[in-house]
C-alpha cells in the first residue's frame, strides 16, 4: 500500500505547527501544548490517555484492540529558554524568552498529522500504532526516561522518531544503522576564594584566575588526551565571576556540557574534569566543587533491522537520491531511553531552505524551518507503518519483563 491513500493536510499541519510555535512552553509545564494536542485528537475521535506516563504526557492509540504487533512513534513537545529574533514572522513566539528553536513544534504537528492519517485508514491496518507525545526532552528529569519508568514501552514492539534539521536540504531523509547521538551530561564547577582590592591582589585569593586555568585546562584535555578517532566534547557555556572593577572575584562558576560517543570515554572524562578542578584549586588556593545534572543521557543506537526496513519506506516517499546516511552527532536525544527498552530508530528530516531563511543552527534565536517538509515527514511515518504492519524481518524484540 502507498502513503497517498492516507489523507495528509499540509495547510492543517502548518496551522498546528505555527500555533505551537507562537505559544512555546518549557520542560514539563506544557498546559497549552497538551491542550492543543488533545483538542486535535478529539476532533476525529482518536483514543488517548493523558497524564498516565507523567505530567502532560499524551499517548494516542490507533487500533487499540490489535495486540499482535505494535509500532510506536514519538514526538517531543517542549521548547527552549531563548528570545526569538524572527520579528518578521507572524507566528513568532508570543512567550517572551521562550522559543521553539529545536523543531519540537514541527515534531508534534507531524505526529498529530500521522495520527489523523492513520486513523482515517485504520480499517486497512493490521497492527496497532501508539503515538507518544512527550514533554521535557530538553530538561531533566528526562521525559523519555520518565515515560519508560511508567511503563509506556511495555506493549510496544519497536519505536521510531524524527528530528528535523536545517543542515540537510528540504525533504532529505537521513538515518544510519548504528549510533546516531552521543551521551551527554551537564556540569557545574564552583570555585571560591576571598576578595581583596585590585591594587593589592596578593591579599586575596582570585577565584576568577583559577576559573581561567580550569577553562584552559579543559582545552588541553580535549586536544591532547582524547583519541582523535573518539568523540569527546567538553564545552564551557557560561562563566560567571566578580561584581565590581575594584575588587577581585571571590567566586567563579563555570557551567557546560560533556558529550561522548562511548560510555567508557564518558566515565573517564567525568573523572578527568574533576581531577583538573581539584588540582587547579590546590594550586590556586581556592575551594572547589564539581556537580553534574544527573546520570549521563545515554547514547542513541538505531536497530540495524529497523533501519533496513525504514530506508525502503523512506525511498518510496522521497526517492533514493534523497535518502542519505546520518552522521553520528555529538548532540544528544533522550529517545535513547526508548531504544534501551525496545528496538528503535531515529531519522533526520531536512528543512533547510536559504530563500525562506530556514538555514540557521538549532538552539539559536534565528531558527526556523521550511514547512513544506512537514507533509514529507508525515508521509514517511505513514509509509513505514503500511510497509511493516506484520513485523520487521530480523528485528529482535526483548521479552517482556516478568
Amino acid at each position: 500500500m502507498d502513503y497517498t491513500m492516507a489523507p495528509i493536510n499540509q495547510e492543517e499541519l502548518v496551522r498546528i505547527r505555527r500555533q505551537l510555535h507562537m505559544y512555546p512552553e518549557l520542560k514539563w509545564d506544557l498546559p497549552l501544548t497538551a491542550a492543543l494536542v488533545k483538542e486535535e485528537l478529539e476532533k476525529v475521535g482518536i483514543d488517548f490517555v493523558a497524564g498516565q506516563y507523567g505530567a502532560n504526557t499524551i499517548v494516542a492509540t490507533i487500533n487499540p484492540e490489535i495486540t499482535c504487533f505494535t509500532i510506536g512513534i514519538r514526538a517531543d513537545m517542549d521548547a527552549l529558554p531563548i528570545l526569538e529574533s524572527n520579528h518578521d514572522r507572524p507566528y513568532r513566539s508570543r512567550h517572551e524568552g521562550v522559543m521553539h528553536a529545536c523543531g519540537h513544534d514541527a515534531h508534534a504537528a507531524m505526529l498529530i498529522g500521522v495520527a489523523k492519517a492513520l486513523y482515517a485508514i485504520r480499517d486497512k491496518l493490521t497492527c496497532r500504532v501508539k503515538l507518544l507525545f512527550q514533554p521535557c526532552e530538553e530538561g531533566r528529569p528526562s521525559g523519555a526516561r520518565t515515560m519508560c519508568e511508567h511503563g509506556v514501552m511495555e506493549d510496544i514492539d519497536c519505536i521510531i522518531t524524527c528530528h528535523v534539521n536545517c543542515v540537510d536540504d528540504v525533504h532529505v531523509i537521513s538515518s544510519n544503522p548504528a549510533t546516531t547521538n552521543c551521551s551527554s551530561v551537564a556540569f557545574k564547577v564552583e570555585l571560591g576564594g576571598y576578595s581583596a582590592h585590585v591594587a593589592t591582589p596578593h591579599a586575596g585569593v582570585d577565584a576568577l584566575a583559577a576559573g581561567v586555568k580550569v577553562y584552559s585546562g579543559i582545552q588541553q584535555i580535549i586536544s591532547r588526551e582524547v583519541d582523535p578517532f573518539d568523540t569527546c566534547v567538553m564545552s564551557v557555556a557560561t562563566m560567571r565571576a566578580g561584581g565590581t572593577v575594584s575588587t577581585n572575584a571571590d567566586q567563579c562558576v563555570l557551567e557546560g556540557s560533556l558529550r561522548c560517543l562511548k560510555d567508557k570515554t564518558m566515565n573517564w572524562a567525568r573523572e578527568r574534569l574533576t581531577k583538573l578542578v581539584r588540582l587547579t584549586a590546590e594550586e590556586c588556593g581556592v575551594t572547589w566543587n564539581v556537580s553534574w545534572s544527573g546520570e549521563p543521557l545515554p547514547s542513541a543506537h538505531n536497530d540495524p533491522a529497523l533501519y533496513e526496513a525504514f530506508i525502503v519506506s523512506a525511498r518510496k516517499v522521497v526517492g533514493r537520491d534523497k535518502v542519505i546516511i546520518l552522521p553520528t552527532s555529538p548532540g544528544a536525544d533522550d529517545f535513547a531511553y526508548y531504544q534501551k527498552e525496545k528496538p528503535g530508530l531515529l531519522f533526520g528530516l531536512g528543512m533547510r531552505n536559504e530563500e525562506k531563511g530556514a538555514c540557521h543552527p538549532a538552539h539559536t534565536k534565528d531558527w526556523d524551518i521550511d514547512e513544506d517538509a512537514l507533509q514529507t515527514g508525515v508521509a514517511v511515518f505513514v509509509q513505514f507503518v503500511l510497509d511493516n504492519m506484520g513485523g520487521i524481518e530480523g528485528m529482535v524484540v526483548p521479552k517482556k519483563k516478568g
